[in-house]
């Protein structure tokens, strides 16, 4: 069963640790992002304040490194 990944800008730090776990709980089950949660969560990354952005990252670099390079064009990159 497909599921659907909501695009949203993320309002605060909660939203961005939602988008984070979200990351990491499906890296652990498929071993990397469908091509609709990499969009979303790029787009989500590009329309951020620039504060969330930068935590969005700290935080995928942390708890899940091997995501990181789905979001290198944005810093993510090693």
């Amino acid at each position: 069963m497909a599921r659907t990944i909501s695009v949203l800008k993320w309002e605060s730090e909660q939203d961005v640790d939602n988008a984070v776990r979200d990351i990491r709980g499906e890296m652990e089950r498929q071993g990397g992002l469908t091509k609709d949660t990499e969009r979303a969560m790029q787009h989500s990354l590009q329309v951020a304040d620039p504060d969330l952005a930068n935590y969005f990252l700290r935080e995928v670099r942390k708890q899940t490194p091997d995501a990181l390079h789905y979001f290198q064009e944005y810093g993510g990159g090693a």
